[in-house]
């Protein structure tokens, strides 16, 4: 009894995991805009495969550190890791070398 419902318990987290990340949307683009908004900023992408323009709600204090200190700028080019149905962003990366 107790294996099965051990197994039925780490069926469900393994469903549960999955479906947790499967949101996650990633992207490489250059940026055309950023506004500074209230409670963030709003961060204007193109998107390198498609040419659509893609816009993120930059939320937390790492990533608006980033914009406050200008090292992310119009004209760079970034990867992009964000979620799929809110379109807030998560990491920012230039794709720049050294």
């Amino acid at each position: 009894m107790k294996k099965i419902l051990a197994l039925l318990v780490m069926i469900v987290f393994t469903t549960m995991a999955t479906s947790a990340f499967a949101a996650e949307a990633k992207l490489i683009g250059t940026v055309t805009g950023i506004k500074i908004v209230t409670g963030g900023a709003e961060l204007t992408l193109k998107d390198r495969k498609t040419d659509a323009p893609v816009i993120l709600l930059v939320r937390d204090n790492m990533n608006m550190e980033k914009i406050r200190d200008r090292k992310v700028r119009v004209g760079d080019e970034l990867r992009i890791r964000f979620d799929g149905n809110t379109k807030i962003l998560r990491t920012i990366q230039k794709t720049a070398g050294c």
